[in-house]
C-alpha cells in the first residue's frame, strides 16, 4: 500500500500537469468556472516540489532555496505594488493573485525544464 502511494506521489511530482488535468476533470461539474483556478491552486503545491526535483535530476543543482527566496521576493514586490495602487489591501485577493502568479511562473519553468531535458536526451542519443 505504501509503495503505491509513493509511486503515485512520484508520478505527480514528475508530471504535475497530470494532477492539474485530473483535478480539473474532477472539479469541473461542481465548481464550473472556478474549476481551473481550483486546479491551478492545488497544482502550485506540486510545482513547488516538481521544479527543484526536475532541475536536480537533470543537472544535479539544488534550487529549492532559490525558488523559495524568489517566491518571497515576488510576494513582497506584489505587496508593495498593491499597497501603492490601493492603500487598503484585500488580503485574500492579494494571496490569490500571488499564488496564481506562482502557478504561471512555475508552470513556465517546468515546461522549459521539460523541453530542455527532452532536447538533452535527444542530443545525447544523436
Amino acid at each position: 500500500m505504501m509503495a503505491i502511494l509513493q509511486n503515485i506521489s512520484a508520478i505527480f511530482i514528475f508530471a504535475p500537469f497530470l494532477a492539474f488535468i485530473l483535478l480539473l476533470l474532477a472539479s469541473r461539474r461542481r465548481l464550473r468556472r472556478k474549476a481551473v483556478g481550483f486546479s491551478a491552486d492545488l497544482t502550485t503545491f506540486l510545482l513547488f516540489l516538481s521544479v527543484p526535483v526536475s532541475v536536480e535530476a537533470l543537472w544535479d543543482i539544488k534550487i529549492a532555496f532559490g525558488i523559495s527566496v524568489t517566491a518571497i521576493l515576488i510576494a513582497i514586490f506584489l505587496l508593495v505594488m498593491e499597497w501603492k495602487r490601493s492603500k487598503e489591501i484585500e488580503v485574500l485577493k492579494y494571496i490569490r493573485k500571488t499564488w496564481r502568479l506562482y502557478f504561471l511562473l512555475l508552470s513556465a519553468a517546468y515546461v522549459l525544464i521539460w523541453f530542455t531535458g527532452l532536447a538533452l536526451t535527444v542530443i545525447s542519443f544523436a
